[in-house]
């Protein structure tokens, strides 16, 4: 038996034929039957051929699934990275479009403000008028004359700003400058402007509807311009005005071819009380300071004071005299309605020579001039404006409105030896587009350019009748 143990712990196990070698007949069958029976349990328990393949396949599927899901997964992730890389290229793309345009705007932007914007504008005028103290104007039932043409200039250069207005008057035979001026914006409130502008002083711009202005006018008190700089500050409500001039406009104090009324130096064009007394005007100084009530739309009330004093100089003493004035004004809209009042009192005091020519010069006048012509006007006095305009709108072809107007002025010298001063003007204005016509009935006493003398009055009633047609463009 130990010999058998042996010989089986020594057995080969991988090798069935070798078995007979050792063991008898019967030993040998038992092993055989032995060895068959492992082999069937061993068949038993592995898996048979199709049940493998099976199985095989069924993982070979699943597997090729997770590739196939994987490559999905993969392909989007690359097309959502796609997406965002094509996001942020488009909104880069649509940043950068946007800041050159923003650039291109504001490169354009600068290049337009510094480009100046220039308006070129103008008038026409011709005037009919009728004198009922002329023998010859009634006879020929008046005249009818080129009375203006003037052309303007108005522009921009950013805050910088300019003006300029030059007039041709066929009818009296000169031309001057009206205006012209440089000037800056320091804010939308303030601005300063040099050269020949409008001397901020009582009702602005016009002490008047009518076309023949008031009486103001004729003794330097209205529309009237010099050289000088002046400052306009507009907070708000307030309109306040400050300038110094220098001289007049022209810096010719013998001139009388000028627009506004000034004082002259000589009788040029000189009637009616003119004198060659040496006087201009020099080192004036100007304040205007008006408050503005705003009731409606279409009602307000402005009310000022306004101040004036300056030197006046006389060439032939060389001494300085001065001259002087103070005014209070209303200028009322009140929907159709316009009302003017305005009252001021004035003073001249010249340093004339005795006798000019080996004559006494007149000590109570001052010589002013402008048209081409110079008069003799009071030293001192008061005056007063009383003026009323009604506005109708109608559609009467090309005609949009009607404005209705009586101006009214009266001068009051300080002198016993002059007589009262006054001046009427009934009107009416049609507005057509670009065309307006000024139809005027102007009566008076002693009224300059009125058939009366200031210098002289005879308190003698004359009438004028005026009509004045303008295109302006």
């Amino acid at each position: 038996m130990s010999q058998v143990k042996r010989t089986r712990m020594n057995l080969p196990i991988d090798s069935c034929l070798g078995v007979g070698r050792w063991l008898s007949g019967k030993a040998k069958a038992v092993a055989t039957l032995a060895l068959m029976f492992a082999l069937v349990c061993m068949l038993s328990v592995l898996p048979g051929p199709t049940v493998a393949q099976a199985a095989d396949i069924a993982t070979i599927n699943e597997i090729n699934a997770l590739k196939e899901r994987l490559s999905q997964l993969e392909a989007k992730i690359e097309a959502d990275a796609a997406r965002a890389a094509a996001a942020t290229t488009v909104t880069i793309d649509a940043a950068d479009v946007e800041g050159e345009s923003t650039l291109r705007e504001m490169v354009t932007e600068v290049v337009n403000s510094s480009k100046p914007d220039i308006r070129i504008g103008g008038a026409l005028r011709v005037n009919y008028g009728y004198q009922d103290w002329s023998e010859a104007s009634k006879d020929k039932g008046g005249d009818f004359a080129f009375d203006t043409f003037r052309l303007n200039l108005d522009g921009t250069i950013k805050d910088i700003i300019f003006s300029a207005e030059y007039r041709f008057y066929p009818e009296y035979d000169f031309h001057t400058i009206h205006h012209g001026y440089m000037g800056y914006n320091f804010t939308d409130d303030l601005q300063v402007q040099l050269g020949i502008h409008q001397v901020p002083f009582g009702l602005q711009p016009f002490a008047s509807h009518n076309f023949w202005f008031s009486g103001l006018y004729y003794i330097g008190l209205e529309d009237d311009y010099d050289m000088g700089v002046k400052l306009l500050y507009n907070p708000g409500q307030w309109r306040i005005s400050g300038a110094f001039y220098k001289n007049d406009e022209l810096g010719k104090p013998g001139n009388s071819d000028r627009y506004s009324v000034d004082v002259i130096s000589n009788a040029d064009g000189g009637y009616a009380g003119a004198q060659a007394a040496g006087n201009e005007e020099t080192n004036q100084g100007n304040l205007r300071i008006a408050y503005q009530f705003d009731h409606s739309e279409r009602s307000n009330t402005e009310i000022g004071v306004s101040g004036e004093y300056g030197q006046l100089y006389n060439n032939i003493t060389g001494k300085d005299g001065d001259h002087w004035a103070s005014a209070v004004h209303l200028n009322g809209n009140y929907g159709p309605f316009n009302l003017q009042l305005e009252y001021l009192h004035y003073e001249y005091a010249p340093k004339n020579p005795a006798t000019i020519n080996g004559q006494q010069v007149d000590k109570d006048l001052i010589t002013m001039g402008g048209y081409g012509s110079s008069w003799g006007v009071p030293l001192k006095g008061d005056a007063a404006v009383f003026n009323l305009a009604y506005t109708v709108p109608v559609s009467w072809g090309p005609i949009t409105a009607l404005t209705f107007y009586s101006d009214n002025t009266v001068i009051v010298p300080n002198k016993s030896r002059f007589d009262d001063i006054w001046q009427n003007v009934v009107g009416t204005m049609i507005s057509a587009g670009p065309v307006y016509t000024y139809i005027d009935v102007i009566s008076g006493e002693n009224m300059i350019f009125s058939g009366g003398d200031m210098s002289a009055p005879d308190n003698e009633r004359t009438t004028r009748v005026n009509v004045n047609f303008g295109y302006y463009f």
